[in-house]
C-alpha cells in the first residue's frame, strides 16, 4: 500500500519548484501563489488571480519517448474547472506535467473542439488508495498527447 503522506510531501515539494519556475520566467504572467493558503484541499495547486494551475510530477516518464497515448489527472479537477469557469469566464486553467525531459501543459477546454475532435477521454483508475485508508475507484481525464504542448 502506498504511503499517502510521502506522496503528498513529494507533490508539494514539486509544486513549489514548478511555481518558482513559472514566477521566475513570468510564464502565464507569473506572480503565482499556492492555493494552500485559501484551502489545503483546493483542486488547483496555484493561481495568480485569473490563472489556475494544477501540477503533476511524473518521475521516470519521458514525454517524448512514451508509448502512451495520453497523460492523465483526476476528473474532479476538470469538474472544478467547469464550475469556476462559469463563475468567472475570464479565468484560465492549466495542468502542467513535469516529466524527465521537461515540462508539458494543457489548457483546460471542452472535451470536443469546433471540428468535433476529442481533446481527451475519460477512464476509471481502479482500487487506488486516495488517502482515505481504503481502495477506491477514481474517474480520470486522459489528455491526448497531441493536445499537450511543451512549456519551454
Amino acid at each position: 500500500m502506498r504511503n499517502i503522506d510521502n506522496d503528498v510531501s513529494y507533490g508539494k515539494k514539486h509544486e513549489k519548484i514548478c511555481m518558482k519556475y513559472l514566477n521566475k520566467h513570468k510564464i502565464f504572467g507569473g506572480n503565482f501563489t499556492s492555493t494552500d493558503v485559501i484551502d489545503k484541499f483546493h483542486n488547483f495547486d496555484m493561481n495568480n488571480g485569473l490563472i489556475f494551475v494544477e501540477h503533476k510530477k511524473r518521475p521516470d516518464l519521458y514525454f517524448n519517448k512514451m508509448y502512451y497515448d495520453s497523460l492523465y489527472f483526476d476528473k474532479v479537477k476538470y469538474t472544478k474547472y467547469l464550475e469556476l469557469s462559469k463563475k468567472n469566464p475570464e479565468a484560465e486553467f492549466y495542468i502542467i506535467w513535469t516529466c524527465e525531459d521537461g515540462r508539458f501543459y494543457w489548457k483546460f477546454q471542452p472535451q470536443f473542439n469546433d471540428k468535433d475532435e476529442a481533446q481527451f477521454y475519460e477512464t476509471i483508475q481502479y482500487h487506488q488508495d486516495r488517502g482515505k485508508g481504503y481502495p477506491q475507484d477514481t474517474p480520470m481525464i486522459n489528455v491526448f498527447r497531441e493536445e499537450i504542448k511543451k512549456l519551454c
